[in-house]
């Protein structure tokens, strides 16, 4: 790296990236070099933007001796861990998720060995409670999938940590669409561009989600807000004001100018959903409806998101509205490629 390191906000940062080549992390990676932030991302695949190239090293967080090297070497004041192994649909086999477990420990020896690391930004997941639970306190767990039980098992790592030398918050992102999404909003998307998206029911089902370059914005708030703040704290990260998927769904419809948006039946929807499941049983990976993607796109749920609002100074850079342009005008430059 030529950069010197970074001043932004009257605090000195360098920020070391795990899985900055994903969804939330390109965003990130965005964010942070648009503020002019020293960073470095760590991924096992290559950055989705070859402008990030120059900042991406290929490391493996279940790699110890190459992630305690890679670190040592870069020697970061903050770290925002976004590397885990994903899979929502998996039920039983937690030793599929080893990443979200074992990988968390390697980064934490990894962080306590090079000395310079003030605050880590461990991500986890919504599914640490089933769809639709709202958990009364940050330890009422309610996983019913292996991926939201390793989220549980990362948690546990990090709340069970003692005097740390650094400080950090646990984040639990809200169903998040945005530039570089990846399914189930992409999806979302191509089905309504292309006019076979049917709303489900009758139903306006209300849920809290996230616009990612907003997500982005409340991760890198937590690195600059003082401990007493964040420190030890878990935060919902997404947009404060829940939508109706209905709403959402015509919005981005018309932003598109693509056709109209037809409803099915639930009892028809219940139908294909089984067969989904049939699919997906006998080895089909992207069967279009299951019943675990129906129960997600009929469940309703509402989080606080107060308390992260509280941290970014009540305010996000984008409204809905230009989410949706920016989102719209990532996917037609996707789909032209």
């Amino acid at each position: 790296m030529s950069l010197t390191i970074s001043k932004f906000k009257g605090k000195f940062m360098k920020i070391f990236v795990t899985g900055g080549s994903g969804f939330i992390g390109t965003n990130y990676v965005d964010y942070a070099l648009g503020n002019d932030i020293e960073l470095i991302n760590i991924d096992i695949k290559a950055p989705s933007k070859t402008e990030h190239e120059k900042y991406y090293k290929q490391c493996d967080i279940m790699d110890f001796h190459s992630l305690e090297k890679t670190i040592k070497d870069f020697k970061p004041s903050h770290v925002v861990h976004l590397a885990a192994k994903t899979g929502a649909h998996s039920i039983t086999d937690l030793a599929e998720f080893k990443p979200n477990t074992d990988g968390v420990k390697n980064l934490i020896n990894a962080c306590n060995k090079v000395g310079s690391v003030e605050h880590i930004v461990f991500t986890s997941s919504l599914l640490v409670c089933k769809i639709g639970y709202i958990p009364k306190h940050d330890t009422d767990y309610m996983p019913t999938t292996a991926y939201g039980q390793s989220k549980v098992e990362g948690e546990k790592i990090v709340r069970n940590l003692k005097n740390p030398p650094f400080e950090w918050t646990i984040i639990r992102p809200i169903s998040v669409w945005g530039p570089w999404m990846i399914e189930p909003y992409i999806n979302f998307f191509k089905a309504i561009s292309q006019g076979w998206y049917f709303h489900i029911g009758h139903g306006h089902y209300r849920r809290s989600m996230g616009y990612v370059e907003n997500i982005a914005h409340q991760i890198h708030s937590i690195l600059l807000a003082p401990a007493e703040k964040v420190h030890t704290k878990t935060f919902y990260v997404g947009d404060p004001e829940p939508l109706d998927l209905y709403e959402f769904a015509e919005l981005v419809r018309k932003k598109m100018n693509a056709p109209k948006i037809h409803k099915m039946p639930l009892w028809i929807a219940k139908n294909f959903a089984k067969i989904g499941d049939i699919l997906k049983f006998l080895g089909w990976t992207n069967a279009p409806l299951t019943s675990f993607r129906l129960k997600n796109i009929t469940t309703e749920y509402v989080f606080d998101l107060s308390p992260i609002m509280d941290v970014c100074g009540g305010k996000l850079p984008y409204d809905i509205e230009t989410a949706v342009e920016k989102t719209v005008e990532w996917f037609r430059k996707k789909d032209r490629r």
